[in-house]
């Protein structure tokens, strides 16, 4: 059984266990390990006795795998990074973003406009009492331009841009990233005169980026093995069947450090419990296949995919890595486009949206008796009318619904990929991601208007 003990801040205990470190006695040392053993050790006593109990009242088709898995001993050692590389020139870096920002402040009507920079240096060791010996380093970094405009009715209108890289050469200039906080002010301009969307349901394409964050927070969350044991399972009894066209192929490998010339957020080598990552193909001809797997069992998938992931102090539960999503058959933006249009005219619809950019989302799993749906927040949106209209901006869209119903309405795909950077946070604290994907046709979507924010 997991015995880890993490996350316990939650349970009013300290979140980190502190070691005597300089001139400490072994004794000293000592104390401190057992201590904190114990107190591990009585946590998971009181998961185990949990576990009876509920296996006494448990319903047939309740999973019946175990709560902790076998994998192999792994030894892996990289030398420690030399000391130029965590090192940044910060005066370098403070005058571009300071440019980039400058930018920002001459349009004193945003409410908010930022340029900030997140450059981490971490070494990560993993040892267990399997033999588990691990250590790895990653070097990153990460530039986010954020500026938000407030409409006359008090609506919120944010909107970002951001770069990751691995190599800070690789990073952007300060002409590029000035060029596109011009190019974020202006988009927020015509946000703020565009009218607000009444709910809809109808046909959408959902660009790359945004389709992106769409197969993050309403597939790949259900494709993390820990969530169908208890209550998240919209996909646990679908493996072998059709979960999407015939063309479309889902896999999340996190050896992956770049796709498409772009650098990608999840990649490691092994995984926060010592497991060796891999490749996990979850979809392949739109067939469910597989499942994003930690140490902890699933019914049918007894074994870790190197998908078990987690920050400090946190238990690693099944995470995902770099989500990918391909297709066989791609489609040009016209031809996407054509297939909007002839769909918003075969359902009498006199437009179909187009979302062009995203800035989250979240989704329930059904885990607790919650319901099962999911809710992402699109930041522009275009109706694409079937007379031939110019394209119309529109705000205040959050698109709604619930995952099988959406995925039975996934027509098409585009031919090529957008990649999308971020962290996501869950049980397990907030660990690096990213999704590529390309742009999708949707028959059916649903919409509804955003709350309204009254602070004027």
């Amino acid at each position: 059984y997991n015995t880890q003990g993490g996350n316990a801040s939650a349970r009013g205990k300290a979140p980190t266990a502190y070691l005597p470190k300089d001139g400490a006695s072994e004794a000293a040392l000592k104390i401190a390990i057992w201590e904190e053993t114990l107190r591990r050790f009585n946590i998971a006593e009181a998961r185990y006795r949990g576990a009876q109990t509920q296996s006494q009242t448990s319903v047939a088709n309740e999973d019946k795998a175990g709560c902790f898995s076998p994998a192999p001993v792994e030894h892996y050692y990289e030398q420690p990074l030399p000391l130029a590389a965590s090192r940044i020139d910060l005066a370098i870096w403070t005058r571009k973003l300071n440019e980039a920002s400058a930018v920002f402040r001459s349009f004193p009507d945003l409410t908010q406009g930022m340029a900030r920079m997140s450059f981490g240096v971490e070494r990560v060791y993993v040892v267990n009492t399997d033999g588990t010996e691990v250590a790895q380093n990653r070097v990153y970094a990460r530039i986010l331009l954020e500026a938000k405009l407030k409409a006359a009715d008090g609506m919120d209108l944010p909107l970002t841009k951001s770069y990751f890289a691995y190599d800070l050469s690789q990073l952007p200039s300060a002409e590029t990233m000035k060029a596109d906080a011009a190019d974020i002010i202006v988009r927020l301009k015509a946000l703020r005169n565009a009218p607000v969307a009444n709910p809809y349901a109808g046909p959408a394409i959902l660009s790359g980026e945004a389709s992106g964050v769409f197969f993050h927070e309403i597939f790949g969350h259900r494709l993390e093995g820990h969530r169908l044991k208890q209550g998240g399972e919209t996909f646990k009894n679908m493996v072998g069947k059709d979960v999407l066209p015939k063309e479309f192929q889902v896999y999340c490998d996190p050896t992956l450090k770049h796709y498409g010339g772009t650098d990608l957020n999840g990649y490691y080598l092994y995984d926060s419990e010592g497991v060796k990552a891999r490749r996990v193909d979850n979809v392949r001809n739109g067939v469910l296949q597989e499942f994003l797997m930690s140490r902890v069992p699933l019914d049918g998938f007894p074994q870790s995919n190197g998908h078990g992931r987690a920050t400090s102090p946190n238990d690693a539960v099944s995470r995902q890595s770099n989500l990918i999503i391909e297709t066989t058959k791609g489609y040009t933006d016209a031809q996407l486009r054509a297939m909007l249009v002839a769909e918003a005219k075969k359902q009498g619809k006199p437009y179909g949206y187009y979302f062009k950019t995203v800035t989250s989302g979240f989704t329930y799993t059904g885990e607790g008796g919650s319901l099962n749906s999911f809710n992402v927040t699109p930041l522009e949106v275009l109706r694409v009318y079937v007379d031939g209209r110019p394209d119309e901006l529109v705000r205040g869209v959050d698109l709604i619904g619930t995952p099988l119903s959406m995925f039975s309405h996934i027509k098409a795909g585009g031919n090529r990929a957008e990649v999308f950077t971020g962290s996501c946070g869950a049980e397990s604290g907030w660990v690096p991601v990213t999704c590529a994907s390309p742009a999708i046709f949707v028959g059916q979507i649903e919409t509804q208007r955003r709350h309204q924010n009254k602070d004027l």
